[in-house]
Parts: structure tokens; sequence; C-alpha cells
């Protein structure tokens, strides 16, 4: 009766191999990844930006 809660189908019918699977999941991962850090970065260079450009207002 709990097959009949969840609709998949299996990897065999969509012709995925193990080795698709996996670059699938690393590539996923490698996205998810660098993604993260990419936005981490970008915070903290417009934090700075911000905090450089009210720097630069109050010399004047």
């Amino acid at each position: 009766m709990i097959t009949h809660l969840f609709f998949a189908l299996p990897a065999s019918e969509m012709s995925l191999s193990p080795t698709i699977l996996a670059l699938i999941v690393v590539s996923s991962i490698v996205f998810i990844v660098g993604f993260a850090k990419s936005s981490r970065e970008n915070e903290y260079k417009k934090l700075m930006d911000s905090f450089i450009e009210r720097k630069e207002e109050s010399d004047y």
C-alpha cells in the first residue's frame, strides 16, 4: 500500500547508468558548493565597498 503513495521511475527505465547518476550527483554538489562560495564572497565585497564608500564620503 505504501508504494501507491509514491510515484517514481527507476533509473533503468530512464536509461540512466550508474556512471551518469554519479556524474549528476557530483555536478550537483559542485554547483551548490560553488554557488554558496561565490555568494559569500559577493556579500563580503559589497560590504567592504559600502564601508569604503562611507569613509570617502566622511573625508569631505
